[in-house]
């Protein structure tokens, strides 16, 4: 076997088939076993919870693991949509309660 295809996909040939890169560690993971160290796609049949990242149903108004809730928070003031763990509306500067 030349050093290019040692390089480039020898992973057949005189050394056996088995080199391990399947889910035969016992490590976990994905099936095809080719995603370490990888997110996981995110889900778009649900709604993540800003606080825990669990995936709820859609329509749900509090997580289902820690009960934040996943209506966003309007300013008092001026109505403006308020990012989670803002102290002030970006818009009019009111402080959040």
């Amino acid at each position: 076997m030349g050093i290019l295809d040692r390089i480039f996909g020898g992973h057949g040939g005189g050394h056996g088939s088995s080199h391990g890169h399947g889910n035969s560690h016992g490590y976990g993971g994905s099936p095809s076993g080719h995603d370490w160290g990888r997110n996981p796609a995110p889900s778009s049949s649900g709604i993540p919870c800003p606080q825990c990242k669990a995936i709820n149903p859609q329509g749900s108004r509090f997580c289902s693991q820690c009960a934040a809730s996943l209506v966003p928070a309007s300013c008092a003031k001026c109505g403006s949509v308020v990012q989670t763990g803002a102290k002030f509306c970006a818009q009019c500067g009111n402080a959040v309660i």
